[in-house]
């Protein structure tokens, strides 16, 4: 028997998280609503899916010389769109690049969060302990910045969670705690990571689902490029050069009968 909160289809109609598709949500929810129930399994409110479309927009950075989005479209070469969505998706679930890269620094701020306990609302004690953290940690989920000093992502979405009012909320306040404190002694520069993690921790979300619901908001950015590279059909992106594959593995064998065949 399958356990789920997810679905069930009724006479007439499916439900959705306990909501009716057809009465309840057609016509009043939004595709980025859906997907944040997928993660949170609640229905956002107004409020929260602005913010959560402030992040899906930020965050698009479809570039296809950018890992994972070449590899989607290599596969997609091939003709098929889902097969190249699919594959892109299958490098994501980390903590090195990508929307999944949220999740880790959630964990980042929900542990410093934890450390900080009742002191969480004394100022002082956010900047020691960000100090404590700091110092040990030269390199964090959700800093650096490859190529340029800053990500210019970060910069517009503070921008949005400013003018939505959002900037005072707890993990906010302390992830900027925290990316002035990595900038100061490293050099670090915030990323989209922290503050797309800071942003649905605030959201009421865990770590894992904030992992999750990142990767969710960015699917766009691998279905544009999978479609397209599926029109092209490219075949430069269908043969990778000789010289970028080594095989390695053991030496090749000899059957028994190809042995005795050759046999001087």
């Amino acid at each position: 028997m399958i356990k789920t909160r997810v679905a069930r289809q009724v006479p007439g109609d499916n439900l959705y998280f306990g909501h009716s598709t057809l009465t309840d949500l057609l016509g009043r929810e939004t595709l980025t609503g859906l997907m944040a129930m997928a993660a949170m399994g609640r229905q956002p409110s107004e409020g929260e899916r602005v913010v959560l479309d402030a992040i899906a927009v930020a965050s698009t950075s479809a570039d296809p010389r950018i890992w994972p989005l070449k590899l989607t479209r290599l596969v997609a070469s091939y003709g098929g769109t889902l097969a190249g969505f699919g594959a892109g998706q299958l490098a994501m679930e980390g903590k090195s690049i990508g929307p999944w890269t949220v999740g880790a620094a959630a964990e980042e701020l929900a542990s410093l969060r934890d450390l900080l306990g009742e002191h969480f609302d004394d100022a002082d004690a956010v900047q020691a302990a960000v100090r404590q953290r700091v110092e040990r940690r030269p390199r964090m989920a959700g800093y650096g910045v490859p190529f340029r000093e800053r990500d210019e992502r970060m910069e517009a979405l503070r921008k949005q969670v400013s003018d939505l009012g959002r900037d005072r909320l707890p993990f906010w306040t302390l992830q900027e705690a925290l990316s002035v404190g990595m900038k100061e002694k490293w050099g670090a520069a915030p990323n989209m990571a922290i503050g797309g993690s800071a942003v649905l921790l605030d959201l009421g979300c865990t770590p894992r689902q904030a992992a999750a619901l990142a990767a969710f908001l960015n699917q766009n950015v691998f279905a544009a490029n999978a479609f397209e590279a599926a029109q092209q059909r490219s075949p430069l992106m269908q043969r990778l050069p000789d010289a970028c594959v080594d095989y390695v593995g053991p030496a090749p064998r000899t059957t028994p009968r190809a042995a005795a065949v050759n046999k001087p």
